[in-house]
């Protein structure tokens, strides 16, 4: 399931992205933190990509890909995907430098999207004075707005990168999804989209 929910996410998220059709999974090993993915992508661009076939700050493929490792491990860590009531709040306390006292107004299918995000970021160092202002849905993907006394470009990369990455993980169930429109906007999987199609 994690080799199929990793592929099907990655194929969506690096359209954009020369040398994107290198992706291989090399080895999934177990790990604290779940199932870890290792991967290579030998011709993938390692750096963010101001202008990339016509769509302006693209992330980097491997930053994209670092994430989706993180969040899949988090997603499995338990065997099968489970997602307590208080996610929002556990999410919040265990990652006290990160959020602070917010907690995401979006489904918990993206509460392993929103922890990915936030190891990344400890593991890269939170900066100084470090503050998430607020984390919702948009449009169909995460928005997380953020301030810090610093200018940190790492900690950009990985919040766009768990931006982008929603827009193919269903808002509901952690899936990989789609973008559905209609009176509303949601990313979500065929289950939940309820026949909805996606764009």
């Amino acid at each position: 399931m994690i080799y199929d929910e990793f592929y099907a996410v990655a194929r969506h998220a690096l359209k954009n992205h020369a040398g994107a059709d290198g992706l291989q999974i090399t080895a999934i090993t177990p790990s604290a933190v779940g199932p870890v993915v290792h991967w290579t992508a030998p011709l993938l661009a390692r750096e963010r990509q101001r202008k990339a076939m016509g769509v302006v700050g693209v992330v980097a493929g491997p930053v994209i890909l670092d994430l989706l490792v993180r969040t899949l491990a988090a997603r499995w860590r338990r065997g099968a995907p489970y997602c307590p009531q208080d996610w929002d709040q556990q999410l919040s306390v265990r990652y006290r430098r990160v959020f602070g006292r917010q907690t995401p107004a979006t489904g918990p299918g993206w509460s392993w999207l929103w922890e990915g995000g936030a190891q990344a970021i400890v593991a890269s160092g939170v900066p100084r004075n470090f503050k998430t202002t607020d984390m919702k849905e948009k449009y169909g993907a995460a928005r997380w707005y953020h301030q810090a006394e610093e200018d940190c470009e790492y900690v950009d990369d990985i919040i766009d990168a768990v931006e982008h990455l929603s827009g193919f993980i269903c808002e509901d169930c952690g899936k990989p999804g789609k973008i559905r429109r209609g009176s509303w906007i949601r990313c979500l999987c065929e289950l939940h989209a309820k026949g909805r199609p996606g764009s």
